[in-house]
């Protein structure tokens, strides 16, 4: 028997954007990856230069909270999470089902700044909601378009004899948003867990912009990111990566000088490799995704450099095994989007792309021995 990690989305930076509220009641639907007798929670103020206090933290099986649990810390219904800090739970006896999911609670009466975010928009594993009031249970949204987030939960982990390889999907918000995770897990689920360290305008080869509160949470570099790793063990690594390194040039001021070149991006494509090589964490890389964003018309031409760009990009990165070529599945005969796999904005990907991508992904895995083979 042993701790298991269940459930793991990293929170990102909203420090340029805090979300400041007199009164908090937070509402996550999370669904564990893995069965267990007990659970207990990571709770996380990373970003946040004042403690937050939590007044109470509940665990039902039912989104109506029924029956509902009450999670402590040091046997305390008060949890406190220091500045820059995190704060683990202690172990709750509780029945938790691999596949159904479970809903916690989170109410501060305080007036506190949030800053640690997470969000979501497929709902089918995760969902959330909050309300600056502290005597009703709102209600989870139900729109596959509209983003759901929540604050300082990072991780769950449950008490089981099973364990369960990691498999960790990260990149920018082709990974965040949940369209390609939710197909991962439906096709893992009971072979390994999936884990999000996505982050919503990350790229490969340069840092956040510093000339917007919006695009200053855009993180690190992902070069620079899997140099802090959240999981220090070996474990396989699914990356989306670099239609922002292509397209973030197109509407950031700051960012029209950090327009890459097709070596530069394969150069830093290879340096990637490298460091997971020497973490023993084996890469699979995506192809960048095709995109048609609207851009004003005096754009039109940046944007068709963009897309010839990220053509020869996906040139050279075929050769590499470890790719996954998603030309063939996703692009049009006009150098876009499919529309039946369009999220709507001609970026990202609506719940059949994402399955079609997370088909691709596993399909690609099948050659190393060291991923876990789904079952579907």
């Amino acid at each position: 028997m042993g701790w298991q990690i269940a459930y793991s989305r990293l929170p990102h930076d909203f420090s340029g954007l805090p979300f400041k509220m007199k009164k908090l009641t937070q509402l996550i639907k999370i669904t564990p990856q893995v069965s267990g007798g007990g659970l207990r929670l990571q709770l996380h103020n990373h970003f946040g230069d004042e403690p937050l206090v939590f007044d109470r933290l509940e665990v039902s099986d039912n989104e109506k909270m029924q029956g509902a649990k009450m999670i402590t810390r040091g046997g305390q219904t008060r949890i406190v999470i220091a500045s820059h800090g995190t704060a683990q739970t202690d172990t709750l006896p509780f029945q938790v089902t691999a596949g159904q999911p479970l809903y916690f609670r989170m109410c501060a009466t305080c007036n506190q700044s949030y800053v640690d975010f997470s969000c979501v928009y497929d709902e089918t594993f995760y969902n959330a909601i909050n309300s600056n009031s502290t005597t009703a249970t709102p209600r989870l949204p139900h729109n596959w378009q509209a983003r759901k987030g929540w604050f300082c939960i990072s991780c769950l982990e449950v008490w089981t004899a099973k364990k369960m390889p990691i498999i960790e999907l990260t990149g920018d918000s082709l990974a965040e948003t949940g369209m390609i995770e939710t197909g991962l897990i439906k096709q893992l689920l009971g072979q390994g867990v999936v884990v999000n360290t996505g982050v919503s305008g990350n790229r490969l080869l340069h840092d956040a912009p510093q000339d917007g509160p919006l695009y200053q949470t855009f993180g690190q570099a992902l070069l620079k990111r899997v140099t802090q790793p959240v999981y220090s063990f070996p474990h396989p690594v699914i990356a989306l990566i670099g239609s922002n390194d292509l397209v973030l040039p197109l509407i950031d001021t700051q960012s029209t000088h950090e327009l890459i070149t097709p070596s530069q991006y394969v150069a830093g494509v290879n340096q990637l490799k490298r460091i997971l090589d020497e973490r023993q964490c084996q890469l699979i890389l995506t192809t960048i995704p095709p995109f048609s964003p609207r851009v004003d018309e005096e754009q039109a031409g940046v944007l068709l450099d963009a897309q010839q760009r990220r053509l020869s990009i996906n040139e050279k990165l075929r050769k590499f095994a470890w790719v996954v070529d998603l030309d063939p599945l996703l692009l049009d005969d006009k150098g876009g989007l499919k529309e039946a796999f369009d999220f709507g904005d001609h970026l990202h990907l609506n719940e059949a792309g994402g399955m079609t991508v997370a088909r691709a992904i596993l399909q690609k895995t099948r050659q190393f021995d060291d991923w876990p083979k789904n079952q579907n």
